[in-house]
């Protein structure tokens, strides 16, 4: 009999934030190590693709915001120096003002390498666990299997709870990148129906 599942992060629409566990016998061991830890590397891979998606989004509105406060200073400083009418050169003032309180506010530098190292980290995770699956989990025994298991999950969970959430846009973008390159499922769930 088949235990139900408590919670997965990859069903998530942002963001893998909720802790997960495992499958579940009466006994409340793990069910099958090999299958929980190929779901571990699925919903890291669908969390890494977010985070990068996320970080080009942040990176495209750091860099257009800080070419136009760029020029809007340069342009504001050129004119006020020129014959230029002070009405225009107090509206290109004031749009160098609001562009750059928009980076200070939502400094878009920041979550960019913020997305971009929550990426990277999930990237290594979901490596470990490749190594762990593939070389470490059939020489191991039952009870350090589900020990080590129970790190990975731990160590997703960290990550889920510290990591900026994933726009739904980057979410979008992650989800079909990685279902028209079928580079991340849940094989094993598939192949059982």
């Amino acid at each position: 009999m088949k235990a139900k599942v408590i919670g997965l992060a990859v069903s998530l629409k942002y963001c893998a934030t909720i802790p997960t566990t495992f499958y579940l016998r009466n006994r409340g061991d793990i069910l099958d190590s090999h299958k929980e830890i190929q779901r571990i590397q699925e919903d890291c891979e669908y969390s890494a693709k977010g985070h990068f998606e996320s970080a080009k989004y942040w990176r495209i509105w750091n860099y257009g915001l800080m070419i136009v406060s760029i020029i809007s200073v340069c342009s504001c400083l050129v004119l006020t120096f020129s014959d230029w009418n002070k009405t225009y050169v107090g509206i290109i003032g004031l749009i160098s003002s609001l562009v750059t309180i928009l980076l200070i506010f939502l400094n878009p530098q920041e979550k960019y390498l913020s997305h971009q190292n929550s990426g990277n980290d999930y990237l290594a995770l979901r490596n470990k666990a490749r190594i762990f699956l593939e070389y470490e989990l059939p020489k191991l025994n039952e009870d350090d299997s589900v020990a080590r298991l129970k790190q990975f999950n731990d160590q997703r969970d960290i990550l889920n709870k510290y990591s900026l959430p994933i726009s739904e846009k980057g979410y979008e973008n992650a989800k079909k990148q990685i279902e028209i390159q079928k580079t991340s499922q849940y094989r094993v769930d598939k192949n059982e129906h």
